[in-house]
């Protein structure tokens, strides 16, 4: 009874130091310069600074893409020539489709729900692999949640494993699955290797799924593969794999990750992937990454564009190690760039991060392309597992979440800068722990917007143990959610997945796996107190509520939402069109709102209500019974 005891006292002493001790004041950032000596271990680190070429022309040849790309109907194959004329003189690029790979997309049948406490059950299944969730931003459908889950096929080794994907359109609390895909022969989802990312803006919405897997059963070659999926219309999807140049037996490729400039660039975006790669060195593995462009998101069949040196540095050690990857685009100064981050090959007690343009994947100066290594105020803890978060424009706001090491202790922290990833210049957070230990962590910007979303859990400790978190550009925390996950053990085998609903005044999503891992749950909407809420959150989309409750008698409510500043009118009519009640009728500002409508001397019957804001108009109906 006393262990359990010390054991609750230890929990509640980590929550608290959680809200209310987040950030390390005047931390000391330890870094240093590239050396051969800059790893504890005394291997080789270094770093390439690309070669020489016409920058001059390589740069005209940039700014006539960017021209195409900013017209309504962009011409993608006038795009493709004038990248690999670029690629004709970097000698960098390697332009192609996507590989084939014999897996099959098709799509789901309709599955069983299961609803309790805010927590969705989507998936039962022997083993699951990895989740993945992304939100749409844009259109009719905005606040539709997706969720991907890979798990294990039936018969261990003897068949392939599977994926699948389902979607919520009432902010996470009911799923219907929409697509399921068969990976090929007898092929393996690696753990953890499972990232997403939607674009949308265009005709159609397509969803992009990558993930890292294992041939033979999960014992034969490592590579990198995908599937592209249309979200609207008719259904389609097809799976592919990365052809990366020269690739051969030897080499491994694993923990892709995604990301896109689709704010930036609505109708004509691309998407990049990076993933982690070694092969055979002089004296064992060199462990660097790779890194591809997706040209042609808004399809099913995209097209690549590879480049074909490492990104920027490498390790060599004398096994087989795993280097943890991730990927984010940022905008700066009118140039749309990408940060990797690079961390947790076995000893690495630093994290490393590069930066390149975009446009035709030529590296910014030399000063600017390569950052490391960044010890943070705890530069002997090895680090490992780091996540990148942007919110995709040009705010300069980058957090790199990651988990931590000593001797003793096992946590997850953070570095924040607001001058674009530049991270020789951070604030970091304290590292929080607990007595068990903590999960890996997952972290998301809100896309266009100026919050971060991270997420981990409270190893082994019950239910309630899932940290969610919303945090603004200056470490400030808006929401502090430890109310989360409903059953009482969680996965540590690899992160949550952490995601946004829609949902007026609340909108904390997670995917979760239960222990072993077995079960995948959604857990939408923060239950219990929420604290540290600090300044108004804008929403990102106009929203008028349906009234609650309804039918109604004599009282009812009606909730709405504006993205900026202006003058809103909300209004009351009969069916016979007469105006009967003006409940808003000024200026506000961007934010949720709700107002309370009292029927006091109206009659039975239906009526509707409008909002007008701008160029934003809607209206619902709604029936008083008396």
């Amino acid at each position: 009874m006393k262990t359990i005891i010390l054991f609750l006292i230890a929990i509640q002493v980590f929550s608290s130091a959680f809200l209310f001790s987040q950030e390390i004041p005047n931390a000391i950032n330890y870094h240093s310069k590239i050396t051969n000596t800059s790893r504890t271990d005394g291997k080789t680190e270094s770093f390439s600074t690309g070669n020489f070429y016409d920058r001059g022309k390589v740069l005209e040849l940039e700014n006539r893409i960017a021209e195409i790309r900013k017209s309504s109907n962009p011409d993608f194959s006038e795009i493709e020539n004038l990248q690999k004329q670029i690629a004709g003189i970097t000698g960098e690029n390697f332009v192609m489709k996507s590989g084939y790979y014999s897996g099959q997309v098709r799509p789901a049948d309709m599955m069983e729900q299961f609803i309790a406490a805010g927590n969705s059950r989507l998936l039962t299944k022997s083993s699951i692999k990895g989740l993945a969730t992304a939100t749409e931003y844009t259109g009719a459908t905005a606040g539709k949640i997706w969720a991907v889950a890979g798990f294990q096929g039936a018969g261990s080794g003897s068949s392939p494993d599977t994926l699948m994907v389902f979607y919520s359109t009432d902010f996470g609390t009911s799923w219907i699955s929409y697509a399921v895909i068969t990976l090929a022969g007898t092929d393996k989802i690696n753990y953890g290797e499972i990232d997403a990312e939607l674009i949308e803006g265009g005709t159609n919405k397509y969803l992009h799924i990558v993930f890292g897997l294992r041939a033979n059963g999960g014992s034969g070659k490592w590579f990198t593969a995908g599937a592209s999926i249309r979200l609207t219309g008719s259904f389609a999807g097809s799976t592919w794999s990365l052809n990366w140049p020269g690739d051969d037996a030897t080499k491994r490729y694993y923990c892709p990750r995604i990301t896109s400039d689709n704010f930036v660039w609505p109708t004509s975006p691309w998407a990049y992937v990076v993933a982690s790669f070694d092969s055979a060195g002089v004296t064992g593995r060199v462990n660097t990454q790779k890194f591809a462009q997706l040209n042609s998101p808004n399809t099913t069949t995209p097209v690549f564009s590879y480049k074909t040196s490492k990104i920027y540095w490498y390790s060599e050690t004398p096994t087989v190690q795993y280097l943890y990857s991730d990927i984010a685009f940022y905008q700066r100064g009118g140039r749309d760039s990408v940060i990797i981050s690079y961390c947790g090959v076995s000893d690495s007690t630093k994290v490393f991060f590069s930066k390149m343009y975009t446009s035709g994947m030529v590296s910014p100066s030399t000063a600017g392309q390569y950052i490391g290594p960044i010890g943070g105020s705890e530069p002997n803890y090895m680090k490992y597992g780091g996540k990148l978060s942007t919110n995709g424009n040009n705010n300069g706001s980058v957090f790199f979440i990651f988990n931590q090491k000593s001797a003793t202790t096992d946590g997850v922290k953070y570095f924040r800068t607001t001058n674009y990833g530049d991270f020789n210049d951070l604030s970091q957070s304290v590292t929080w722990t607990a007595p068990l230990g903590v999960s890996f962590a997952d972290i998301a910007g809100v896309r266009g917007g100026h919050t971060h979303r991270f997420g981990f859990f409270l190893r082994n400790a019950g239910s309630d143990s899932l940290k969610y978190i919303s945090v603004n550009p200056s470490g400030t925390f808006l929401t502090v959610s430890g109310k989360m996950n409903y059953i009482s053990t969680a996965t540590g085998t690899f992160s949550p997945a952490v995601g946004m609903s829609f949902r007026p005044g609340d909108s904390c999503f997670v995917l979760y796996a239960s222990y072993v891992p077995s079960e995948v749950w959604s857990a939408s909407g923060c239950t219990g107190i929420i604290t540290g809420i600090t300044e108004r959150k804008i929403p990102v989309k106009y929203s008028l509520s349906q009234n609650y409750p309804n039918p109604f008698n004599p009282v009812t409510k009606i909730s709405y939402s504006l993205v900026k500043t202006q003058f809103v009118t909300l209004k009351i009519y009969s069916t016979a069109g007469k105006e009967v009640a003006t409940l808003v009728n000024e200026r506000k500002s961007g934010g949720d709102y709700e107002v309370t409508f009292n029927t006091e001397g109206l009659s039975s019957g239906i009526y509707f209500y409008r909002i007008t804001a701008g160029d934003f108009s809607d209206t619902k109906k709604m029936v008083l019974v008396k």
